[in-house]
């Protein structure tokens, strides 16, 4: 029980990406259905049909803002891929090396599902509401800094013996950065704002 609360707390504070970034502490996220400490039998069974991974927007595939806005709404899709499936290698590959949130947050599901747990109802649904170009020192990278409202249901995290805890709905906004790189696009920083 210890190790699913632990690693439940974990995975709601990785998932929201709530980087440090020098503001004020973000609103918890957790909301549970049971007392805190304890546990509750799984409201949801995990599903039947495993899902499919999300396809690529054709607009995602093109160095253009439209490009850049697919993307970041893909990403997301693919956020809830991995967390009901415990696939994280797609969100690996669209992930910066040096994004800590993204990191962070693989790691999180890959140790749910390593223990044997699963996730239940992630759908979390990004809405960018700001797109800059990013002005860098060298002229050959394109990057965009993006405001994005990210909306959630309730979801749960469930261990191997069907304890879970439930972590409430929210709304949140990050600051995420993505570059053009190989012909494609990359996350590079997603922090809470």
């Amino acid at each position: 029980m210890r190790q699913l609360r632990a690693v439940a707390t974990a995975l709601v504070a990785i998932l929201a990406l709530s980087a440090c970034n020098g503001g004020d502490e973000p609103d918890d996220p957790k909301v549970s259905s049971t007392p805190p400490g304890t546990t509750s039998a799984p409201t949801t069974a995990p599903p039947a049909e495993t899902p499919t991974e999300p396809a690529l927007p054709k607009a995602a595939t093109k160095a253009t803002e439209a490009g850049a806005r697919a993307f970041i709404t893909y990403y997301w899709d693919l956020i809830n891929y991995a967390q009901v499936t415990g696939a994280v290698k797609p969100l690996k590959a669209v992930s910066g090396p040096n994004c800590a949130g993204c990191n962070a947050g693989i790691e999180a599901i890959e140790d749910v599902y390593d223990a044997d747990g699963h996730i239940t109802n992630a759908n979390y649904r990004a809405r960018v509401t700001n797109l800059s170009d990013l002005d860098a020192e060298k002229s050959d990278i394109y990057a965009f800094k993006a405001t994005v409202e990210v909306e959630h249901d309730d979801h749960e995290v469930v261990s191997a013996d069907g304890a879970g805890e439930v972590f409430g709905a929210s709304i949140r906004t990050y600051s995420a950065y993505v570059l053009w790189t190989k012909e494609r696009w990359r996350l590079d920083v997603m922090e809470s704002k």
